[in-house]
This record gives structure tokens, sequence and C-alpha cells, in this order.
């Protein structure tokens, strides 16, 4: 008999959900109303984990680390925002991304959970395979690459590799997996024997999408970054673009940035003493209708991302494939291996390479409509909900005996 269709005599069926750092009170407010976050494009994976509690009839615990302190407890959830405490670095910040597992598996000892489901994002994973009881039924799920996709492992990720390969390996019970390179890495990891990985992708609601606007064929050619403003991200990739467009006179091709990070600043500086802001426009942090605005003026997204950086799939190319708007991109990407059909690829961590697919792109007619048509091939996926975080967490329990 498995978890999933049976309950444990006396005791409701309890599944423990560490979600990492969004803050998932607010997400949770959101649900109860029957809406979306808005401040998400993509259906979250919490309110994924509520739907399925309430579908089972499950006691649903759920924790973050969002750094604002905030609980919502109702006869079915327990749903709180539980800080890690100042960011710290070094040997400070290994022993509080451990302390913070212990917490959460005390956590789901305190409500005796029949299943504690991990992100990545949480803390150190192999420290569950440290401080949680042998009987704790575990899930991980996996949302970023183990290490930079486009480079060797580092000594720290071999280090990592070696202290997560039990867990992986027959400690826990399931993996949910976000892309094909995490698969292939953990394979790797595990020298192809690993626990049952369940794969998901980033899912969608179609209405969201009806808005957007088919892109006009007005000049300038707008390019879309959504993402952190942080060096890994590639974003002084896109500033040297800007540059390489300056210089060869091309002024009919413009960059627009949403989003916030450590080098907003600088990157806007930058911009300025270069002399490119008619090319190279920062919008900010902005909200679901401002982005929508922004995507509906685009023509195409840019997603640079650099090889130092353990990339997850990067929803923001799913997000553009439903806006069909084609994506430039490159390898370091593991939403590539999904969207082939819609993607102008540049090589990683190469601006000139970037600049040519811009050029092309944007210059000829053909190749964006192909890229349009590619979009339209490879859309359906994300609207599939057999292929949610959801469905594979689903899947993950009712493959578990219960008892």
């Amino acid at each position: 008999m498995n978890m999933q269709n049976r309950k444990k005599q006396g005791k409701q069926l309890c599944i423990f959900y560490a979600a990492g750092p969004g803050d998932i009170v607010t997400t949770f407010s959101c649900w109860q109303e029957g809406r979306d976050d808005p401040h998400q494009v993509a259906v979250t994976y919490s309110s994924q984990f509520f739907d399925l509690c309430r579908t089972l009839g499950a006691k649903g615990v759920a924790v973050s680390s969002c750094p604002r302190t905030d609980r919502i407890t109702t006869a079915q959830f327990i749903v709180e925002n539980l800080p890690k405490g100042p960011a710290s670095n070094g040997i400070a910040f290994h022993t509080q991304q451990i302390r913070y597992v212990r917490k959460i598996i005390k956590r789901a000892l305190a409500v005796d959970a029949d299943l504690l489901v991990m992100a990545d994002s949480t803390g150190h994973l192999f420290s569950l395979v440290w401080f949680a009881p042998k009987t704790m039924r575990l899930a991980v799920s996996l949302h970023c690459t183990l290490w930079p996709r486009s480079r060797d492992k580092t000594a720290r990720a071999r280090l990592t590799s070696l202290l997560s390969r039990r867990l992986f390996a027959n400690r826990a019970q399931a993996i949910l997996c976000l892309s094909n390179d995490i698969r292939r890495q953990l394979l790797d990891m595990t020298r192809g024997n690993t626990v049952p990985i369940y794969p998901f992708i980033p899912f969608y609601r179609r209405k969201l999408f009806t808005t957007i606007q088919p892109p006009t064929e007005q000049r300038p050619f707008n390019l879309l970054y959504a993402g952190r403003m942080e060096i890994e991200k590639g974003v002084y990739d896109l500033l040297e673009i800007a540059l390489m467009l300056d210089r060869a006179g091309i002024d009919d091709v413009t960059l627009h940035l949403c989003g916030d990070g450590s080098e907003e600043d600088s990157l806007r500086m930058t911009a300025r003493s270069k002399g490119v802001e008619q090319l190279f426009h920062l919008h900010g942090y902005c909200h679901q209708q401002e982005m929508l605005e922004h995507i509906n003026r685009s023509h195409a997204f840019i997603v640079p991302t650099r090889t130092s950086f353990e990339e997850g799939f990067n929803k923001v190319v799913a997000e553009a494939i439903l806006a069909g708007r084609p994506v430039i991109t490159s390898s370091v990407c593991p939403a590539l291996d999904y969207v082939k059909e819609a993607v102008v690829e540049a090589v990683p961590d190469d601006p000139s390479s970037y600049f040519e697919a811009v050029k092309k792109l944007s210059s000829s007619k053909d190749l964006y409509r192909e890229k349009q048509q590619g979009c339209k091939a490879v859309q359906e996926q994300f609207y599939d909900p057999d292929r949610s975080w959801g469905a594979a967490l689903k899947k993950v329990i009712g493959s578990l005996p219960y008892g």
C-alpha cells in the first residue's frame, strides 16, 4: 500500500516542503484567494504543493527561508517564512547552511512528517545524510546544475559531489529534477547509480499569455533581458553588445534590461559614461504587469548567462517562447535542450558571438520568422500539467510504501 492511497490509522498523511528563499506566506495567501502569486509568471512550486496536499487530503507544512518572518496556520496547512539570519561568508556561510538544514529536519520530526521534500536552495543537501534519521523519507528537488555546465568541476564542486553522492545514490527516496543537464550530472556523480529521478519543467497558465500581442515589424528591434543584475548573469556582456552596436553604427536595435541586483547602479553609470543610454535601457525591478508591457514591446529575448554560474532551467527562456519571442542564448542555459527550434545560439562568455547573433536575428526576416515558428512548435510542453513539479511530486508520493 502506498502513501497516496492510504492513511496511517488515526493519522493524516503529512508532507513537509522546504521551499528555498521565496516568500511562501504571500504565495499561500494568494492561493487561499484562488489566484496565482502576481510576483511570479510561472505557477509557483509552492502553490503546486498546496494543490497537491488539497487533492490528497494531506496535511501540508511548507517553510521558506524568506527574510520576512511570517506564518499562517490553518486546519490543513502550516506555512512559514523562517529566515536563516544575516548573510555570512566563508566557514560561517557553510555552518549557517548546515544549521538551517538541521532546523528543517527538527521541524519535520516535530510534525511527524511522512515525507520531507527539500529544494536545493534550502541549504547544503548533504547535511541530510548526516542528520536526518534513517527512518525519515526524503525527496530532494533540484533546480540548478550541481556545477557550471560549461566548465570542469572546481575543487569545491568535487568536494560537494563527494559529500552528496550517498544522498543521491541511496539515502533519498527520490529526486525531482528540473533539467536534462542536472540529470546528466547526477548520473556522473553517482556513476550511473541514483535513486529514482522524476523530471519536471516549469508550468504556466495559458491565459496569462493571451494578452501578449505578436511582435510588430516596427523598428527599433527591441531585445529584452529579464533577470538579476549580476556579473554571472552576463549583464556586462549586454553592455558590451550595446557598445558594439554603437561602434557599428547600428541604431535601430535596443537592449532593455528588467530586474535589480548588486550591479544595477554600476551598470547604469557605466552605460552613461560610455554614451550608449539610447541603446541600453535599465528599467529596474518590474512587477508582472510591467513585465507584460515590456514583453509586448519586445521582438526577442537575450539570456547571456556566463559559465561561472550554476544555472537552473532559466524560466525566462520558457516565458519568451510562450510570448512568441525568439531567444538568443548559449549552451550554458539548460533550457536550450527543450527549445532549440526557437533559439539563436551564441558562444558562451563571448560578447562578439552574441553581437553576431543579434545582427543576424534583427536583420533577417526569414530567420526571425523561422524562430517564431519554432516558438509555436515548442510551447505546449510548458502548458502541460503532467510535466509540472506538482505532477512529479505526486508520482513520488504514489511510489512510496506507506507506514
